[in-house]
């Protein structure tokens, strides 16, 4: 090669720019979660920059499992609507749930039923049930819209689930920091389909008691109940794939990593990170009680 050619070829590579947020996680989505592809690849850019934490994946990717989240709430919008007959929930290329777009009441409502008290247990009641916002997609469009939020978080827990692999491949078992943040993140997603289950079910209460016809709709709709029973299983299966990820992850790091009270521990750090395990305790207490007998009527 001429000298000139040459130099010009170092000045190419040295000057290429690194590559931008959403190829990178095209590319992590691509390997690792390919289900959330289609998705990703329609999200804005700007979206997308703006919910990453850094320049390089290594950087932003514990911020992968909302970007997902916001990435399907914007897929939705484009690939489907509360305005027509019904609106489609998108699982992956091949799989989605139609449920009838029927009248519904603002989920706000159901505060009506539910004590103050358990409200504050509750870590997203404020956000999606007590929604000051009247065009929040959980008030203009009530039980669909707690749909909408349940499937968004389900995406999110699946997503962090598929990034033990990652980790695995760009980490290994030398360093217990990023695993102890990677148990953290995963962790708060473990109890969100929980608590959309208590907000569905008391919903439905809610109708029975004061909106006859939006109950009827409700357990009428076949492909609500699919959706919800889909849901509730996958939150069997990823709870049960989180139990076994953690298992391994505090064996690689044995006296390293604690599991101390709420809290993922570090001893060599002397730092901590929340696991959540009294939340996920206390929502699934919550929905043992008699009065959630009533979503069974969505698994008939």
């Amino acid at each position: 090669m001429k000298p000139v050619a040459f130099i010009i070829s170092l000045l190419l590579v040295f000057s290429s720019p690194p590559p931008g947020k959403k190829e990178q996680l095209l590319l992590l989505s691509k390997k690792y979660f390919p289900e959330n592809y289609t998705v990703l690849k329609e999200y804005d850019e700007k979206a997308i920059d703006g919910l990453s934490n850094g320049d390089l994946l290594k950087d932003f990717v514990s911020d992968v499992s909302t970007i997902v989240h916001e990435g399907y709430h914007h897929y939705l919008g484009l690939h489907s609507s509360y305005y027509t007959a019904t609106m489609n929930y998108r699982i992956n290329d091949t799989l989605s749930f139609s449920v009838k777009n029927f009248k519904t009441f603002p989920s706000r409502e159901i505060s009506n039923i539910v004590a103050p008290a358990t409200q504050k247990k509750i870590f997203r009641y404020e956000t999606y049930v007590n929604a000051k916002d009247k065009y929040h997609v959980t008030q203009q469009y009530g039980i669909r819209g707690l749909l909408e939020e349940c499937v968004a978080y389900y995406h999110s827990f699946a997503t962090d689930i598929k990034l033990f692999g990652y980790y695995k491949d760009n980490y290994g078992w030398k360093d217990a920091g990023p695993w102890m943040k990677y148990l953290s993140n995963v962790a708060s997603y473990r109890f969100a389909i929980t608590e959309f289950e208590l907000f569905i079910s008391w919903y439905m209460q809610y109708a029975k008691e004061k909106y006859l016809q939006v109950y009827r709709d409700i357990t009428n709709d076949t492909g609500l109940k699919k959706l919800f029973v889909f849901l509730d299983g996958e939150n069997t299966r990823l709870a049960s794939e989180y139990e076994k990820n953690r298992a391994v992850i505090l064996k690689q790091f044995e006296g390293i990593l604690q599991v101390r009270d709420n809290f993922i521990y570090n001893r060599n750090t002397h730092s901590g990170n929340g696991l959540y395990d009294k939340e996920v305790k206390d929502m699934a207490d919550l929905l043992q009680k008699p009065e959630h007998k009533i979503l069974n009527e969505l698994r008939q």
